[in-house]
């Protein structure tokens, strides 16, 4: 997909089944990785544990991918992968920090070596470290290497709802444009709000809410791909009810139905229809970033 409409929704229905192209669930290797791969992945250049936010009782860091060969003479664009668990969250959730999950760090290694920076960092309190980190990357943009005009983001599943608070609020001047793989969507008056308050206690991931959708920030493209077969309680109702909001709010969205897509296709299924998703969502940061 080369081209991508700003300002209506467009539905792509990967329905694959009656040409036997199906998911395929995989048991869970050592290292769980993108059903992907990029030329130069495994060269990109990566600079760890950069420090940007210092309190009294920590540093918080993150790290930043960047392509292979790169000279750090220009700016680039960068993805940043935005987070709604803590880091004690992370660990109780996958053993480690997301930034050094090796599923996180291979998205990474394909975004850089696809020509895009990609940035992952520690978290304590997720919305207010995403705002200080977009901060500090912002101030520091020049050392970064990176171009703050374009930048996107990338979250997923449980994670969904503090990026989407933030990339919808037009509070938001960082982020550019949004992909959300089978995430969660939260509004006021969804009728099952407080069931996916028990789900975030007990999983250990933040809530926030969304603003009202008539004031939602309206030149953001939000690609988001959705899981058809996806086990997360309410992760159907709730896009359902989201889409149609940004519908009437007319906010630019792009939607993929994975039918046959289980919670994690990208890093638990290896197929060829979840590569053309995954080459369909770098070609959306592409366009939107104008790289």
């Amino acid at each position: 997909m080369k081209t991508f409409c700003l300002t209506t929704m467009i539905v792509v229905t990967l329905l694959f089944c009656s040409n036997g192209i199906q998911a395929q669930t995989t048991n869970k290797p050592k290292e769980t990785v993108v059903a992907y791969e990029v030329a130069g992945m495994n060269d990109v250049i990566i600079k760890k544990d950069i420090p940007y936010l210092k309190t009294s009782d920590s540093t918080l860091k993150m790290d930043v991918y960047y392509p292979p060969k790169f000279d750090f003479k220009s700016k680039i664009p960068a993805i940043v992968f935005i987070y709604g668990y803590t880091n004690n969250g992370q660990i109780k959730s996958v053993g480690k920090q997301l930034r050094k999950w090796s599923a996180y760090t291979s998205w990474c290694q394909i975004i850089a070596a696809s020509g895009m920076a990609a940035i992952v960092y520690e978290t304590v309190n997720p919305e207010n470290d995403l705002t200080s980190i977009m901060n500090h990357i912002n101030t520091n943009a020049d050392k970064l290497n990176i171009d703050a005009n374009k930048i996107g983001a990338y979250t997923c599943s449980a994670n969904s709802p503090t990026a989407l608070a933030n990339i919808l609020n037009n509070s938001n001047t960082y982020f550019k444009c949004a992909v959300v793989y089978y995430g969660i969507f939260l509004n006021t008056d969804f009728k099952y709000l407080s069931l996916i308050d028990t789900l975030s206690q007990n999983m250990g991931f933040v809530t926030p809410r969304l603003p009202e959708p008539t004031s939602w920030k309206k030149d953001v493209p939000i690609l988001i791909v959705h899981a058809g077969k996806d086990f997360v309680p309410h992760s159907d109702e709730s896009l359902t009810g989201f889409i149609d909001k940004a519908i009437n709010q007319k906010v630019p969205i792009t939607l993929i139905h994975y039918a046959a897509g289980i919670h994690g296709f990208d890093v638990y299924a290896d197929n060829e229809t979840i590569r053309e998703i995954i080459k369909t969502t770098l070609e959306f940061w592409k366009f939107n970033l104008n790289q």
